[in-house]
């Protein structure tokens, strides 16, 4: 594939406001629709199950009402950023939401889609083809970065999310390239977010008001206010800021595809999540669960765990001996505790009486980590393998084995019947009795004439 121009010709900022104004067209049927519709289903079924969080209530309830865009639940009239603010909250308050390339894509950028495509009266087709696009510029930006971002400060979600998602939304309001440069630059200047945030709800905040802030930077630079054109580069800009160590690319070619079948969302895609927990522990639950049935193991049987991770997945997974759902979320002995005992980690492994139960709790002190250096060179930050090792009581050692792909990860993926599944199990979370019939809609977005007929 040809994707080459380089940086010194066009520069990263211009190179990305290219592709929000001059991207390859998506033809109808094409995959690289299938699989953003996927992520409309997979991000739109988790923001309704965290409709329910006490958060997100405080959220909604400090908003004023508007007439660009309605809210997924309920269909309240907001701003288009409120919406993009709301509902991207929402699909990140239970960590359920999908993952790739450093962070959580969809979180942001379907929000900030679904948002501004109703403001502007825009189709289906257009809405994933605008999200193809914010994957790309995504993809991009993340590639560029050789450490592990959730080793420093700023929480990559919210950073990568703030400009991926305003190319996507400069996409769908048709700026030219110039005008496009001047919303990156102001949403690099817009973008927030801190890992120390983690394990509390200004996580999911971050990664809505990321959406929320890239549609007023596409706002701002239609009415004429400008930024920087190296804003991305420079080596006072975004890149260089945000990066952890330094070991940043921003003189490197430009990779963007110049046509469908080259986007990055086919060739890289996006890993679903199986568990509403920080992703970091997903291979651990999975090795647990086998063990677990594999040895029809009982959690008294249970001397000692120690599971083998990288160093940013131990660092995120913050909480040993959680007190609240929300901490249990970045705490693995928590996840594997609650596997090991119900075989599953789902939304009843996360209440706050769940997570005090003695027979729980007691495991947490059994579980330890033991830290792997041999980096994934798919999965920037993780291990090339996690593998879990349970001793019984009895002298028994058990052994998962190697794990390098959790299930739904992008190359193990889940089948759109397990899709489905999981869509109408959050709505049920989220007390959405209309979740079959949205999902009906949701299977043909790319059918729709107005975005505004999918939350009618």
């Amino acid at each position: 594939m040809d994707r080459e121009t380089t940086v010194a010709d066009t520069g990263l900022t211009a190179g990305l406001a290219r592709l929000a104004a001059q991207g390859p067209a998506v033809p109808p049927g094409h995959p690289a629709l299938d699989a953003a519709t996927r992520a409309f289903i997979d991000t739109i079924g988790v923001a309704l199950a965290g409709w329910c969080e006490p958060p997100v209530g405080l959220l909604a309830e400090s908003l004023v009402e508007g007439v660009e865009a309605r809210s997924l639940l309920g269909g309240r009239r907001l701003a288009a950023r409120d919406a993009a603010l709301l509902n991207g909250m929402a699909g990140h308050v239970l960590d359920y939401d999908d993952v790739a390339v450093h962070g959580h894509p969809s979180v942001v950028l379907v929000p900030a889609i679904l948002a501004e495509a109703q403001r502007l009266g825009r189709s289906g087709g257009d809405a994933l083809r605008a999200y193809a696009l914010g994957y790309e510029a995504w993809a991009e930006l993340g590639r560029r970065e050789s450490g592990s971002y959730h080793l420093g400060a700023w929480h990559p979600t919210a950073m990568l999310g703030t400009v991926a998602a305003t190319v996507a939304a400069a996409a769908l309001n048709r700026l030219d390239a110039e005008t496009a440069i001047h919303a990156i630059a102001m949403a690099a200047s817009f973008a927030g977010g801190l890992i120390a945030n983690f394990g509390s709800p200004a996580k999911p905040l971050q990664a809505g008001r990321a959406a929320a802030s890239a549609i007023e930077a596409v706002s701002l630079a239609r009415a004429g206010l400008t930024g920087s054109p190296t804003a991305l580069e420079s080596p006072h800009g975004f890149l260089r800021a945000i990066s952890p160590g330094g070991a940043v690319d921003v003189d490197g070619p430009l990779r963007l595809a110049a046509k469908a079948d080259d986007l990055r969302l086919l060739s890289e895609g996006l890993s679903v999540k199986r568990y509403p927990v920080c992703y970091a522990s997903h291979r651990a639950i999975d090795g647990a669960i086998d063990l677990a049935i594999q040895e029809r193991l009982r959690p008294e049987d249970v001397a000692r765990i120690t599971v083998a991770l990288g160093r940013a997945p131990a660092a995120t997974l913050r909480f040993p001996h959680p007190e609240t759902s929300t901490q249990a979320r970045f705490s693995l002995n928590h996840n594997v505790a609650a596997a090991l005992t119900d075989r599953a980690v789902g939304f009843a492994q996360l209440s706050d009486d769940y997570i005090h139960r003695p027979e729980i709790a007691a495991l947490y002190a059994l579980t330890e980590t033991e830290l792997v250096d041999d980096e994934c060179p798919e999965q920037p930050g993780l291990a090339r393998f996690d593998r879990v090792r349970i001793e019984t009581r009895d002298g028994g050692r058990l052994d998962s084995g190697p794990i390098r792909y959790p299930r739904g990860h992008a190359r193990l993926p889940l089948c759109d019947a397990d899709l489905d599944a999981k869509f109408l199990d959050c709505a049920r979370h989220g007390q959405v009795a209309e979740g079959p019939a949205l999902l009906e809609r949701l299977r043909a977005l790319e059918t729709l004439t107005d975005l505004s007929e999918l939350v009618a």
